[in-house]
């Protein structure tokens, strides 16, 4: 009796059909296509979304220190920006754009307000001087060294480079004796000194003010020495008196009236 039973329980096992179940990493590869295809059309609709116009620039501010050329200028941005989208519209390109065109432009700073809105902030260059170059062709130049306009009859102190130098619109001008003039005009410029002319002697600077003719140092900081003689014309100015020449070279001012 045992062992039919056991025969007939072995052949019903042997007839049981066999179920096909798919493998682990062949369901996990599935989801990995599924979730790849799901975050691309997520990519393609974000995309199109930006590029709408929606986010497309429809108004713009704008805030121009003075400027003869505002009108082309202005009229210039509108073209590198209107109808740009707001997300793609390259700040830095514009600026470069902008400041190539027009050699009086410093700066432009692009402020982006969503959805389609733009602010631009232009800042234009101030001339320190005017630079001669050695054919007598006269340039204003900024505090970067840059000439950025010819000159015509501005009242500035004018910088004499040598015969050698060939000045035009968009170049820089270096050197020791240079970098001391702006530097000391700049200065003199932010404590209110009316300068009207500027000369570099051997290891002197000679500033012709208004009614004062002063000596800096120029192996030494400027700063200290248009501190000091700020200090010293103010001083002169409570008295009532004004000083003819004020010396800085030496340890102690020497001042005469």
């Amino acid at each position: 009796m045992v062992r039919i039973f056991r025969r007939k329980r072995r052949r019903f096992f042997r007839h049981v059909p066999r179920v096909f179940s798919p493998s682990y990493s062949s369901g996990r590869s599935l989801n990995k296509f599924l979730l790849a295809a799901v975050l691309v059309l997520i990519a393609a609709c974000g995309f199109l979304l930006l590029r709408s116009d929606i986010f497309q620039v429809k108004k713009m501010d704008f805030e121009f220190e003075q400027l003869a050329d505002e009108a082309l200028v202005r009229q210039r941005i509108l073209e590198e920006v209107v109808a740009r989208s707001i997300f793609f519209l390259n700040s830095q390109a514009v600026e470069e754009n902008i400041k190539a065109d027009f050699p009086t432009i410093k700066s432009v700073g692009v402020e982006k307000k969503l959805p389609d809105r733009v602010f631009i902030r232009v800042a234009v260059r101030v001339p320190l001087a005017i630079v001669q170059d050695g054919s007598g062709e006269k340039f204003l130049v900024d505090e970067e060294g840059f000439l950025f306009r010819e000159a015509q009859k501005e009242k500035l102190p004018v910088i004499k480079l040598g015969e050698s130098f060939e000045g035009q619109v968009g170049d820089f001008v270096s050197g020791e004796g240079v970098a001391g003039y702006l530097e000391t005009l700049d200065l003199a410029a932010e404590k209110g000194l009316e300068t009207k002319a500027i000369f570099l002697r051997s290891s002197t600077i000679e500033l012709k003010l208004k009614k004062t003719t002063v000596w800096l140092d120029a192996e030494n900081k400027i700063s200290p020495q248009i501190d000091l003689l700020t200090q010293l014309l103010q001083r002169y100015k409570l008295n009532g008196k004004v000083p003819k020449s004020v010396d800085l070279r030496f340890a102690r001012p020497v001042v005469r009236l």
